[in-house]
């Protein structure tokens, strides 16, 4: 195992960003190629001290080194969002719109949405330059997308509208139930077919900044629709409810791992 570290700077919107590439035992010492997965919130997936807000992380470099053996043989290049809270949901959302907040939720009335540059800049020049630095499958097949809460309405998003770059994707407790007018514009005119592996899940006791726990449910209900009625059976989608979870690392470090069993099962 090996972790590096890159200092990149997202050209489309004139931002640095640090990327963390996970490379899994064996890599140094074979000319194997691998599947490569894209991660938002990556300062979330290796270690606690590398995590914002005081958040506990995914600890996935741990739990690699006590179950590796266990786990498909993928890089993870794990991308860090803007530390502030504000900025990060504009980077994530694809789309812009107003809100109404109600009082006591700390909100913006109004986000001018980021996240198409950001996948345009991630499906290009990220993309491109993890494809030079390391032995990957460049392929759609063997590429992925990840994300929670607005990183995974962020990654909702790009297994539809990016199906040249993305045929896999991990969703977890997806924000999307304030942007579902927006999103069901592109969930109904989008293509499915392209999509090989994909995990979707919630919890029951989920709360986001705007987001109530019945919205979440709704929410995930609501995609998961989608990509049944646009031909992913059990065989392709799998989608979990789980009971009293609520919205945080902790939750999502108990279920990545198997997350990425289902999406990169042959690998």
């Amino acid at each position: 195992m090996r972790i590096d570290v890159l200092n990149e700077r997202i050209s489309t919107l004139d931002r640095d960003v640090v990327v963390r590439v996970f490379l899994p035992d064996g890599y140094e010492n074979s000319e194997k190629r691998y599947p490569v997965l894209y991660i938002n919130d990556g300062q979330d997936v290796f270690r606690d001290e590398q995590a914002f807000w005081g958040a506990e992380s995914l600890r996935f470099e741990q739990y690699y080194k006590d179950y590796g053996k266990f786990l498909p043989e993928v890089i993870l290049a794990a991308i860090e969002s803007p530390e502030d809270h504000a900025v990060r949901t504009a980077q994530y959302s694809p789309f812009t719109k107003d809100f109404v907040v109600p009082e006591g939720k700390t909100f913006e009335p109004h986000i001018e949405g980021k996240g198409v540059p950001y996948l345009d800049w991630m499906t290009a020049d990220l993309k491109n330059k993890i494809d030079s630095l390391y032995r990957t499958l460049p392929d759609a097949d063997h590429t992925g997308i990840c994300g929670y809460s607005t990183g995974g309405l962020n990654s909702v998003y790009a297994i539809v509208k990016y199906p040249e770059v993305f045929h896999r994707a991990i969703i977890m407790s997806a924000a999307v139930c304030i942007w579902m007018d927006k999103l069901e514009e592109v969930l109904k005119e989008a293509d499915y077919s392209h999509i090989k592996k994909l995990y979707l899940d919630t919890g029951t006791n989920e709360f986001g900044r705007m987001t109530t726990k019945e919205e979440f449910l709704v929410g995930a209900e609501t995609v998961r629709g989608y990509f049944a009625k646009g031909g992913l059976g059990d065989d392709i989608l799998k989608y979990n409810i789980y009971q009293d979870a609520i919205h945080n690392q902790r939750e999502w470090r108990m279920r990545f791992p198997d997350a990425l069993r289902w999406v990169f099962h042959e690998f």
